[in-house]
């Protein structure tokens, strides 16, 4: 219902205003609804109410439809990473039983070859389907019924696929609404992939009746020729993102003259680099904490606001929760915090994920009494501001003392010459565990070990100092921007067992 709202209310009140776009073409409210239709018609000749269609393609605007029509044919769906290996396609295929597939080329020819049994509609045929006036009331989904299935960032192996209601979107819409008011006029740009949780947001803008622009792949040269061709006003990126376009040239030959708010999530933003953004571009910086689980983006903070000091190094505010989101910090048993003591964030509402599909386990771990329990550390100060300080997982306990990953990684960014930085726990026969630093340098004759240590001798006590530097070409990092520490994790006890490593 809430989906289906959102393109026949725009279709009654400006048919004619464009929709979606892409480099390939526009599609004004009145040509979507007839594309979504069509779609939901075939979706509806394939499946059951309930049943999963599965969605693998790059960026382009047919994603967008697909996800409508599969709403309006009251199918759930599923999109996957389209750059997943074969071992990982099969194992979501296994896991979700898709009735049907919604490929574009590339894909389609591995999903072919994979499962060939697997009926497959390719995208790119989308926009000749015939119209039809088939109604598909009947197939209407409930608030409570489930859209989606998105896999969350595969940073511990295979993804688990957090279940996300039609009701999950309208609150997280009416809750974006509130906090970033976007308008019908505004255009928003959506330079992540569409696969993941970062959809809700531009599923947003779509609800605001706005024009979503949407990138094929990020570069930054693309993106700003994007940004300024389709005089946009609101863009989401994350920080590595904006770290690209601000040392591209072709930054100073750009007009962002419409450009007003720039989304920033995935990680937090270090200063050094919301500073030189705001010094660059001509907008207003938002920062944007979310969670697959929690249903897209739940707290936020406007580069302007007046901030305290944070109660720790490295902790990153987070903001003020958006209208429908309840918060609360616990220790380890579940008992509430008070404000300043750093405990596990839990998030409430409606908008958060109904569970994990076919994975009870991981659902009764996650979902608790109402709450979801994100794994990510930090606490509240006493205006009611979240601060993050770290992940649950990622905490590094050396000799009985808590490191967070996040302060050291703070340290060495504020190093001109470092690039990108990934600290994790290594194993260590002395402590248990030690930090160690990957270090990608600005360019490999930048590294230099010598000034790095200066530096951690100088602002983190000794304890907390990384116990080895490694430089690497690359910071390994999901689709959404998030550190792929599981990937460093592997190669620091890698080599910390074939004793190349102190400890």
């Amino acid at each position: 219902m809430w989906l289906d709202q959102v393109v026949s209310r725009r279709v009654s009140l400006a048919p004619d205003a464009v929709a979606l776009r892409d480099a390939r073409r526009e599609l004004t409210w009145r040509l979507l609804d007839r594309e979504v239709g069509a779609l939901a018609e075939v979706v509806a000749s394939s499946s059951s109410p309930r049943d999963r269609v599965l969605v693998a393609s790059e960026n382009r605007v047919e994603v967008l439809v697909a996800y409508l029509a599969c709403a309006r044919a009251g199918a759930v769906v599923a999109p996957i990473n389209p750059n997943l290996v074969d071992t990982e396609v099969e194992y979501v295929i296994r896991y979700v039983e898709p009735v049907l597939a919604i490929a574009d080329t590339q894909r389609s020819k591995r999903l072919e070859a994979l499962t060939p049994e697997l009926p497959l509609l390719a995208i790119n045929d989308i926009p000749d389907l015939p119209a039809r006036q088939a109604n598909l009331s009947a197939r209407t989904p409930a608030l409570g019924d489930p859209f989606g299935i998105l896999h969350t960032s595969a940073t511990t192996g295979y993804p688990k696929g957090a279940v996300l209601s039609h009701r999950s979107l309208q609150v997280n819409a009416l809750s974006w609404f509130a906090d970033v008011r976007p308008a019908p006029e505004t255009a928003y740009l959506n330079a992540s992939p569409l696969f993941h949780g970062s959809m809700v947001i531009a599923l947003d803008y779509l609800a605001a009746g706005a024009t979503v622009s949407v990138l094929d792949r990020f570069t930054p040269q693309g993106c700003l020729a994007a940004l300024e061709r389709w005089r946009t006003e609101h863009v989401l990126l994350v920080p590595s993102m904006i770290r690209l376009i601000l040392q591209a040239r072709a930054l100073e030959t750009t007009d962002l003259g419409a450009l007003e708010l720039v989304l920033h999530t995935a990680e937090p933003m270090p200063e050094s680099l919301a500073a030189a953004a705001r010094a660059a571009l001509p907008a207003t910086l938002l920062n944007v904490y979310g969670i697959t689980e929690g249903g897209g983006p739940v707290i936020t903070s406007r580069s302007d606001d007046v901030l305290p000091a944070p109660r720790m190094p490295g902790a990153t505010c987070a903001g003020v929760p958006m209208l429908g989101v309840g918060v609360k910090l616990v220790d380890r048993e579940g008992e509430p915090l008070p404000p300043g003591e750093v405990g596990e964030v839990c998030l409430t509402g409606d908008g958060i994920m109904s569970g994990y599909w076919e994975r009870p386990d991981a659902t009764a771990r996650a979902l608790r009494h109402g709450w979801l329990y994100t794994g990510d550390l930090g606490y509240r100060d006493t205006d009611g501001r979240v601060w993050v300080v770290d992940r649950r997982n990622d905490l590094i306990l050396r000799g009985g003392q808590n490191v967070y990953p996040a302060e050291i990684a703070r340290v060495l960014r504020s190093a001109p010459a470092v690039a990108d930085v990934g600290v994790v726990a290594a194993p260590s026969p002395e402590w248990g565990q030690t930090p160690w630093a990957f270090v990608q340098p600005t360019t490999p004759e930048a590294y230099d070990e010598a000034e790095l240590l200066d530096l951690v001798v100088r602002d983190l006590a000794s304890y907390k100092r990384p116990s080895r530097f490694v430089p690497v070409d690359h910071i390994p990092r999901g689709p959404s921007g998030k550190l792929l520490r599981r990937v460093l994790r592997e190669r620091a006890e890698e080599e910390a067992a074939a004793g190349s490593g102190s400890a």
